[in-house]
């Protein structure tokens, strides 16, 4: 991928510039009535993942709210269309904003801006969230209320801090998959009991969609055009997280893109690279055996994870909706003493990691050897994810989004009662 991307302190000076808009905002909420039967819905991942699956249950509903999707682009819109979303408007435009303002309730996925920030004061807002928190979040992490060389001013990052807190205590609703995940959620948004409940994550629902053997039979016919001729094949996703706009240490060296390539061809495996969308890397190399996914070419993660035979991450939170698969994780972790000291982990690496995690692909490519030969190996591994998803999800009934949706549709009722 190439150079850049957002960083926490760039959008965090946005944020700060815009204090006067939020402030206008919240003066025009005081003398707007909102509906509680409209919502507005909006993602950073656009009309994918849990915003979708959300979006369709409200649409679901007996009595269903008038639903309008939040759009960033004409490229979204497009796809909301084609996703069967009835009413689109752009977030930012000045019909975007009234909407917002007159809305009852708001369903967002990563923050406020996922719909029209500056006219949220007042309603019901459910955050769905996009992974569960084994990274530090919000203002547990020094990382994310960075805000660049303003910091040296004194009281600029506690001023951070303090907006960070403000703003995540208007959440009415966040849902999580487990009672394991909600006390780093509440500590992270600052949230009290009742805001967090452990009624299932509306995007995890694909994952226990029919049997297995249905589950599987799907993932593999998203991942086919992914794989060219090696349909057949074993497939091993590499998902890296995020850091914050710096280069990923995990990019192989020249040499390990060989012995990677080599041990596909031996092992009949092919490699998906799949960098986080706001990632940076120089994942330049592609061989038949090595392709890169990108999220422009599948948006959406969930669906694949039936699919894959291992999964190579870092920190990110795709390996909690993995392991239900029961399959293999492999963990690679080059840079985990900085991680922890610059954006800080909610759990003990070494637990996560159950064998023990690589340092580089050298390690993990001998990982991979072990597990596709050595049935003791691939046995104790799929044990580990095993035990892992008992702790990180207790809704495995494909219903969590309507779960989420109908104790959202409570709040909204005592709300504007």
């Amino acid at each position: 991928m190439a150079s850049g991307g957002f960083r926490f302190a760039q959008g965090n000076l946005g944020k700060l510039l815009g204090i006067p808009r939020y402030a206008l905002g919240a003066v025009h909420a005081r003398f707007t009535s909102r509906d509680p039967k409209l919502w507005v819905v909006g993602s950073n991942f656009g009309p994918a993942d849990g915003a979708l699956a959300f979006y369709r249950a409200a649409a679901a509903l007996p009595d269903p709210p008038r639903l309008v999707w939040l759009s960033r682009s004409p490229e979204e819109t497009e796809r909301a269309r084609a996703a069967g979303v009835g009413e689109v408007v752009d977030r930012d435009s000045s019909l975007g904003y009234r909407t917002t303002l007159t809305a009852g309730l708001a369903a967002v996925t990563h923050g406020f801006g996922d719909v029209n920030r500056y006219g949220l004061s007042g309603a019901v807002i459910v955050q769905l969230w996009h992974g569960a928190p084994l990274k530090k979040l919000h203002a547990d992490s020094p990382a994310v209320t960075d805000v660049g060389g303003l910091g040296r001013i004194p009281g600029v990052r506690a001023l951070m801090r303090t907006a960070y807190r403000r703003g995540t205590r208007r959440i009415s609703l966040l849902p999580t998959g487990s009672g394991f995940f909600a006390p780093s959620l509440a500590s992270a948004l600052d949230l009290t009991d009742g805001q967090v409940q452990v009624l299932g994550e509306p995007r995890a629902d694909v994952l226990f969609a029919g049997t297995p053997d249905e589950r599987v039979a799907a993932a593999r016919a998203v991942l086919a055009p992914h794989l060219g001729e090696f349909t057949g094949s074993r497939v091993v996703l590499y998902a890296p997280t995020w850091r914050d706009g710096d280069p990923d240490p995990g990019v192989p060296t020249d040499a390990q893109w060989r012995r990677i390539d080599a041990v596909c061809e031996r092992l009949d495996l092919v490699l998906l690279v799949r960098p986080h969308p706001l990632g940076v890397g120089e994942y330049t190399y592609a061989s038949p055996r090595v392709r890169l996914l990108t999220a422009s070419a599948q948006p959406e993660s969930m669906p694949l994870l039936w699919g894959l035979d291992a999964l190579v991450t870092d920190y990110s939170s795709m390996l909690v909706d993995y392991v239900v698969t029961e399959r293999p994780l492999v963990l690679l972790a080059p840079d985990l003493d900085s991680y922890r000291r610059t954006r800080g982990l909610y759990v003990d690496y070494a637990w996560l990691a159950g064998d023990g995690w690589s340092r580089d692909w050298d390690e993990v490519l001998d990982r991979l050897e072990a597990l596709f030969t050595d049935e003791a190996a691939a046995a104790s591994a799929s044990e580990h994810s095993r035990e892992l998803a008992t702790r990180f999800h207790e809704w495995t009934d494909g219903r969590s989004a309507r779960r989420v949706v109908e104790a959202a549709a409570v709040l909204v009722a005592r709300r504007f009662r």
